[in-house]
């Protein structure tokens, strides 16, 4: 199967990689990154570059903050930003007291 979508240039692997890398690129898009990638040493060097700095930086992130700033931040943004999903999870540090109702 031809694929008529075509990578030109180098800065197009850049902008598509989140996408690729989470799977909500289009499949065209996809099959185009996936070419140039076959290709192109300089990108192949960027992605695997690019996968190992998000993976380091998550585990140590992960490893590393102390549980006092997760509670915190979680009870930060479940006061900031409406929904957010840990005041629905296990409760840690929701306040049951203001049960959704807006002032």
């Amino acid at each position: 199967m031809k694929n008529d979508v075509q990578i030109e240039r180098c800065e197009e692997c850049v902008d598509l990689l989140v996408e690729y890398l989470d799977g909500s690129l289009p499949a065209d898009r996809a099959l185009a990154l996936e070419q140039h990638l076959s290709q192109c040493m300089p990108c192949i060097t960027f992605v695997r570059t690019y996968k190992a700095t998000t993976h380091v930086c998550h585990s140590k992130l992960v490893r590393e903050m102390p549980q006092e700033l997760i509670s915190s931040l979680q009870s930060f943004l479940e006061k900031q930003i409406p929904g957010f999903p840990c005041a629905e999870g296990e409760g840690k540090g929701a306040s049951s007291s203001d049960d959704g109702k807006k002032n």
